[in-house]
């Protein structure tokens, strides 16, 4: 009998150890299963990270740059704005001078060169800044608000050119012309700024 409670102690003793074992090997399988899910899982969210971070950079430095053209461009076109009054001040301000310098001469006053001197010079620096401001936007800015740009320069350049071969009435005949051209400029400006835009 006792070899009997011996072989049934050593089995049930093994049955025990066996299926400890079993348990015990099922359950570090599931947790080796586990930590390989994880380790793919942590891998997995390292490459989306990455992704993402390659994505924001991209997306970041696409908007960087289109803010820094759209801040050029608007620079280059209020700069254009403060030109285009700059130009009918000093085209108006060179009428001015010759014509004061002619009414002068005929009625027989001492005449000085001086205002008319200052007048062309100022022009011709208002002129010169305006012609940059023209070039600026052919690079920065689109042809229909460049072209409506050049036309003012060109137009208000003739005028000018009369008034020093002494037309004087070059500038009252064109005035008009002048603030319709201006006004063209003003409004392919606004355009190009979308300031006409609901949104």
């Amino acid at each position: 009998m006792e070899k009997l409670i011996a072989l049934a102690l050593t089995t049930l003793v093994g049955a025990f150890i066996g299926s400890y074992l079993a348990s015990y090997l099922k359950k570090k399988g599931e947790n080796l299963a586990t930590h390989e899910d994880l380790d793919k899982l942590v891998e997995q969210v390292r490459a989306v990270t990455t992704t993402t971070k390659e994505i924001e950079a991209k997306i970041s430095t696409s908007v960087w740059d289109r803010q820094k053209r759209w801040e050029m461009k608007r620079d280059v076109l209020f700069e254009a704005t403060k030109r285009l009054v700059a130009v009918q001040n000093a085209l108006r301000a060179l009428e001015s001078a010759y014509q004061v310098h002619r009414q002068r001469e005929r009625r027989g006053e001492a005449v000085s060169l001086d205002a008319k001197e200052q007048a062309g010079a100022k022009w011709m620096d208002v002129s010169r800044i305006f012609d940059e401001t023209c070039l600026l936007m052919g690079v920065a800015c689109g042809k229909e608000v460049k072209d409506a740009c050049d036309d003012v320069r060109e137009f208000a350049g003739r005028i000018a050119l009369g008034i020093y071969n002494e037309n004087l009435e070059i500038y009252a005949k064109s005035v008009h012309e002048l603030a319709k051209k201006s006004f063209a400029a003003m409004h392919a400006i606004r355009k190009e700024l979308e300031t006409d835009k609901s949104d």
